[in-house]
């Protein structure tokens, strides 16, 4: 056996491992702290804004607007219509403006739809507002978990979206005790208006703050140094992380649309 065979890795071997560890949990801390908190409360008000409508009828909604029969119910089908057609055109358009731009841009454009519920005078409005609401919340999911490719890897991933998707079970639970609360104000406006308008003011003010903290990729995010950024990006192009720069394609969509494994 060669005396080159017998070769250990010296202590500078060593030491490097361990500053490019220290390196990867400092870009961890860093990244989580930047986009969790924020993506977490968006999805807990995101659930609320899609599910408020039926606080709302607890609150004299129905009898307010003379909603009768199943009218209701379709009121609240009508969302899925367009929500369950919309996240892939939703995710194109990310890759395309940036999560820091579309993410909130969507955010902003559903809660002033939901809003828009508490000046609904009719049936047909209601319908209408509901359906649009489905076009812009379609892609929050969706696109969290696309941007969450950018800047984990795929072990890393997992726990971080089962967070994320814990803030809809903090949703179910506090829901209720809000609009309660939010119905029993007293002012001009009716019970049911003051939940819609109230709620869907706090989606528009964690959106802007979303506008202002996210960064769309580690390769240009601001927060990072460069001795992060270099260790995070030989980490996620180890793990097959996708490529911000990577160009996009008609043939991988449909080749992704037509794979039901």
């Amino acid at each position: 056996m060669s005396e080159k065979a017998l070769e250990l890795p010296g202590p500078e071997a060593s030491s490097d491992s361990k500053s490019e560890q220290q390196l990867i949990k400092s870009y961890l801390r860093k990244v989580d702290l930047h986009l969790l908190p924020l993506s977490f409360a968006l999805y807990f008000l995101s659930v609320i804004d899609r599910n408020n409508i039926g606080n709302a009828k607890a609150a004299g909604m129905d009898k307010q607007l003379g909603l009768h029969g199943e009218q209701f119910n379709w009121v609240i089908s009508a969302f899925f219509f367009t929500y369950i057609f919309c996240e892939v055109p939703s995710n194109i358009l990310l890759k395309r403006f940036g999560a820091r731009i579309w993410l909130p841009f969507i955010a902003v454009c559903w809660s002033l739809l939901v809003a828009c519920l508490a000046a609904a005078k009719s049936y047909g409005s209601l319908i209408a507002v509901r359906v649009l609401m489905g076009v812009f919340e379609a892609g929050y999911v969706p696109g969290f978990i696309y941007l969450t490719s950018f800047w984990y890897t795929k072990k890393q991933q997992a726990p971080r979206i089962a967070l994320f998707f814990s803030a809809g079970v903090f949703a179910g639970i506090w829901a209720g005790p809000l609009a309660a609360r939010l119905q029993s104000l007293d002012g001009e406006l009716l019970g049911y208006q003051y939940i819609f308008i109230i709620e869907a003011s706090m989606t528009v003010a964690v959106a802007i703050l979303m506008a202002l903290v996210f960064q769309n990729y580690p390769s240009t995010a601001r927060f990072l140094t460069e001795k992060e950024r270099t260790a995070a990006l030989e980490m996620l192009e180890a793990d097959r992380a996708l490529s911000p720069t990577a160009d996009y394609s008609t043939h991988q969509v449909l080749r992704a649309l037509s794979d039901w494994t």
